[in-house]
């Protein structure tokens, strides 16, 4: 088990630094894959704001590598879960050419989610003391 959440959380971390990375520097060139009226309606919203898309890139970046230095890494796979869910839900619903890294990412942040388990109960206390 030991080896397979390394594996994961290596993959995950080198994911979102490498591709939150790319956005910036643009190292990778990448055909973009066809997307729907719609999947292009909600990204130039998103990059519309002007902030959204910088923002979102550099936690990405800032929680990768968190993963692959393995420092506060209970932490860091909850906080991506909402990026990994919104991007396998980008995928899934709008823009179905991107499902397999869409289905990869989401994978390993459950799998990594579950490993982590034992660091989440706090979180699910009905009545925490204070």
């Amino acid at each position: 088990m030991k080896i397979a959440v390394l594996i994961a959380r290596i993959l995950l971390g080198l994911v979102f630094v490498v591709f939150g990375l790319n956005f910036f520097f643009q190292f990778l060139h990448m055909a973009q894959p066809p997307m729907t009226d719609k999947a292009q309606a909600f990204s130039g919203g998103l990059f519309g704001s002007g902030y959204f898309f910088q923002y979102m890139k550099v936690i990405e970046i800032a929680s990768g590598f968190f993963l692959l230095v393995n420092r506060y890494t209970a932490l860091f796979v909850l906080i991506l879960l909402p990026i990994s869910l919104n991007i396998f839900l980008f995928h899934a619903i709008l823009a179905p050419a991107g499902i397999p890294i869409g289905s990869a990412v989401i994978v390993l942040q459950v799998f990594l989610l579950f490993a982590y388990r034992k660091y989440y109960a706090g979180i699910f206390e009905a009545t925490p003391v204070v």
